[in-house]
């Protein structure tokens, strides 16, 4: 199916979306004038008084020698002010070593060696990694999770990953580990925040500081697995307060998972591209049921810039519910997800090709408010309620629904560009 013209769409404004911001550090001066002598006077006198003070304190008090201001605020300010920055930063690359006895939530791809080397990057907005091991021999592995979903490509070396197949991982943890629904390093950053019992470990060689902490060990919901149940970490502050190493060991008697890893690239949302996570979402769907059964797969052709396809699941199976029909219909359908990669909770569009007759036996109707909309043989109605537009299309063997949080006349100019699925393609940029 070529992209389809649009016969008759909603009038539309011009509009868009801010993306970003930023901050900086600001300096200011002051005019300092000079001191007369009976100023100069009063200062030295008010300074002998508080070293007498001090001097006083210093023996009747704590007896402590006299400590820096970070050294006052202890080690929990100075941790949870690195796990917020973290957080809010959103995005980072990693690059470093790991050492796991067996897949992991926070190694969920397929086995591979033992130790290996490590470059990768987080997008925790959307719970997105892409992650590159490569093993003593060269071999290497690359791992993608979107939220739940993993999928991974094995090559003999790193040149050669690009021609690998993706394939989806079947997960080797329980359903409910991660923290929401995040994989891999991602669910470092829930990690770091949960851990407790924070304190100084000294400075590394470059004299960056060092705190130490301890992941909870009896997580009765098992959110981060065994293998980070009671697990020691380290992270290394640098001059501005952020981290920019962290070391995570795994507990005696746990499955062994140690991650030593740089953080780099902190808030720079071009980290993960929307290719990264794209190419093994839809090159791992396969539709020859769907084309089988009739109903052809449609996605869209065009995206907001910025925008990536991060799930693609086929559906199938009998109906979900509605009454049983007196002749079993066989249910097909591919769903869709896109998500806009520089924003933090907005930007999503859900997008459902399905047999009609199969929307029939479930027993759904069909949107009859929103204006009409058509576009090439589909036929339906757009609507837009509480920040969310949405609605239905049929040819009257295919089914279209959609929604999104983007403005009712951005979303029918994206389906305008409505074309046949192509595992192997991608859709251009708006």
């Amino acid at each position: 199916m070529r992209p389809l013209h649009v016969d008759s769409l909603v009038s539309s404004e011009p509009g868009g979306a801010d993306a970003g911001g930023g901050g900086g550090r600001h300096t200011s001066s002051r005019l300092v004038r000079e001191p007369g002598r009976g100023a100069r006077l009063a200062a030295i006198v008010a300074a002998l008084g508080l070293v007498a003070g001090g001097v006083a304190l210093a023996v009747v008090g704590t007896g402590e020698e006299p400590r820096t201001r970070d050294e006052r605020d202890g080690p929990d300010v100075a941790y949870l002010e690195a796990i917020t920055r973290l957080g809010h930063a959103r995005s980072f690359a990693y690059r470093g070593s790991v050492e796991a006895a067996e897949p992991s939530a926070m190694r969920p791809g397929p086995p591979a060696a033992r130790h290996v080397t490590v470059d990768g990057a987080v997008r925790l907005p959307q719970s997105i990694t892409r992650d590159v091991a490569v093993d003593d021999q060269g071999g290497a592995v690359e791992t993608v999770t979107s939220g739940s979903t993993v999928w991974s490509r094995t090559a003999p070396s790193v040149d050669r990953l690009a021609v690998a197949p993706w394939e989806v991982v079947a997960p080797t943890h329980a359903p409910d580990v991660g923290s929401p629904d995040r994989l891999g390093v991602a669910l470092l950053a829930d990690v770091l925040r949960a851990a407790g019992d924070r304190q100084r470990d000294g400075t590394d060689a470059a004299g960056r500081r060092v705190l130490r902490a301890t992941v909870p060990a009896d997580d009765r919901d098992d959110r981060y697995g065994d293998a980070l149940d009671g697990a020691d970490v380290r992270i290394t502050l640098d001059e501005s307060g952020d981290i920019g190493h962290v070391e995570l060991t795994s507990a005696e008697g746990r499955p062994r998972l140690v991650l030593r890893l740089d953080i780099v690239r902190l808030g720079d949302s071009g980290v993960i591209s929307p290719d990264d996570v794209g190419a093994p979402a839809r090159s791992t769907v396969r539709t020859d049921g769907l084309v089988a059964a009739g109903i052809e797969p449609l996605e869209l052709g065009e995206l907001p810039p910025g925008w990536a396809l991060i799930h693609a699941r086929l559906l199938t199976g009998l109906p979900a519910g509605g009454p049983m029909p007196a002749v079993t219909v066989r249910c097909w359908g591919l769903t869709l997800d896109y998500r806009d990669l520089r924003a933090v909770s907005a930007g999503s569009l859900h997008l459902t090709t399905m047999s009609e007759a199969c929307v029939a036996a479930e027993g759904r109707g069909t949107g009859a408010g929103g204006r009409a909309l058509r576009i090439g043989p589909l036929a339906g109605t757009i609507d837009e309620q509480w920040g969310r537009s949405f609605g239905d299309l049929s040819d009257g063997t295919t089914r279209v629904a959609f929604s999104s949080d983007l403005p009712i006349d951005e979303l029918a100019r994206l389906l305008a560009s409505l074309r046949s699925f192509d595992p192997a393609g991608r859709p251009a940029a708006a």
